[in-house]
């Protein structure tokens, strides 16, 4: 199947990829960026997944950018949509059959730390599996630079060195998390939450590319404040803050 993925794609491209993106919630606009833009809707894909979640619009953007040839995935897949940790991260197995040796992994994040402010970007070092897959128990951290690229992260602290850096903690979804869960995170050193990145991260790990996380901090855990949260809110601040993160990103990919 990813052989006939891959095949389909080169037909419209023609050239190999250096570097692939995927954009979390309310964070497509970076797209722009490209110049000859080629789109590939997932749907027009023979065998590929399509996406379900609103703001996930489920499509490939291929195109230039300060001399390097980038693929944008504006969509993701998660794990309650009904596939596999192993389907979520196909993506990740298609950049690197298209040529990409660094990935961006982006997403807008529930933030644990009240310090902290909304539109704050987290540079994720370290994350943990609180989906209870297969286990009861709590998870442990997993971290490192066989999983978080230290060379890319280094680049980003250089651009700007106020970024915040932390671990990410994933859940299941689609509903959002419980005050007792979000205790339970804090105790634990998480930073961040969410339901999508660690199986694209786990991913990137197997086929041993260089990858840089960063989480847009577009809300505030439960349990922080008494706002009300729902998935609109989320979409709603992202954009909001998108124009710095957009920048951010612009930035680190002229120096890597």
């Amino acid at each position: 199947m990813l052989e006939d993925i891959c095949k389909h794609i080169n037909e419209k491209i023609g050239k190999r990829i250096e570097i692939a993106i995927v954009t979390g919630s309310g964070l497509s606009s970076v797209k722009n960026i490209l110049t000859n833009p080629v789109c590939i809707k997932y749907s027009d894909i023979p065998g590929y997944f399509n996406t379900t979640v609103k703001g996930h619009d489920g499509s490939f953007y291929f195109g230039d950018y300060k001399g390097k040839y980038i693929l944008i995935a504006v969509g993701r897949f998660h794990f309650y949509e009904g596939l596999s940790v192993e389907q979520v991260g196909l993506p990740i197995q298609l950049f690197k059959k298209l040529g990409a040796t660094k990935v961006i992994l982006t997403n807008s994040a529930g933030c644990l730390q009240s310090k902290w402010t909304l539109g704050d970007v987290m540079i994720v070092n370290g994350h943990y599996d609180f989906t209870y897959r297969d286990s009861s128990k709590n998870p442990e951290l997993v971290n490192g630079p066989n999983y978080y690229c230290e060379h890319l992260i280094q680049k980003a602290l250089k651009i700007k060195p106020d970024l915040r850096i932390g671990n990410y903690g994933w859940v299941l979804g689609p509903m959002y998390e419980t005050k007792a869960e979000i205790d339970n995170m804090k105790k634990h050193g998480v930073n961040s939450v969410g339901m999508s990145t660690v199986p694209e991260i786990l991913m990137a790990h197997k086929l041993e590319l260089d990858v840089l996380v960063l989480s847009l901090m577009s809300n505030y855990a439960i349990g922080l404040t008494n706002d009300d949260l729902n998935h609109q809110i989320v979409l709603d601040n992202s954009v909001k803050y998108n124009k710095n993160f957009k920048l951010l990103l612009l930035s680190i990919l002229s120096e890597i």
